[in-house]
């Protein structure tokens, strides 16, 4: 009994016989197409699911700048208008860092009229 219990595991072996390297094999091109059909589909699921998990991330940032309402204030309209309110800006805010070692941050411009 044991010997034809030997014999069946040498017959029914779990790898596949590939053969040696560079040995020419019986593929068909039914074999072909199915291995890059399979690759294809592969491709395109991993495709899809990076698309999903991204615009998954767009909703969520869109959801969380909805919350947040960090738009710009009507008195630094100044700014979209005149460009050399933004140079002055700029400049007033060097010379307060060199001045004071401080980092600064503009919350709101105003144009003074003379």
């Amino acid at each position: 009994m044991m010997n034809w219990l030997l014999e069946a595991n040498e017959t029914t072996s779990a790898e596949p016989n590939w053969g040696k390297w560079g040995e020419t094999t019986n593929f068909n091109l039914t074999d072909a197409l199915l291995v890059s059909l399979i690759a294809v589909v592969i491709v395109f699921f991993i495709l899809a699911l990076i698309i999903f998990i991204s615009w998954i991330f767009q909703v969520s940032m869109d959801k969380i700048n909805a919350s947040t309402k960090i738009l710009p204030e009507p008195q630094n309209k100044l700014l979209d208008e005149d460009e050399d309110a933004v140079a002055a800006v700029m400049a007033a805010i060097i010379d307060f860092n060199k001045q004071t070692g401080k980092d600064v941050r503009v919350v709101s411009v105003t144009k003074v009229e003379d």
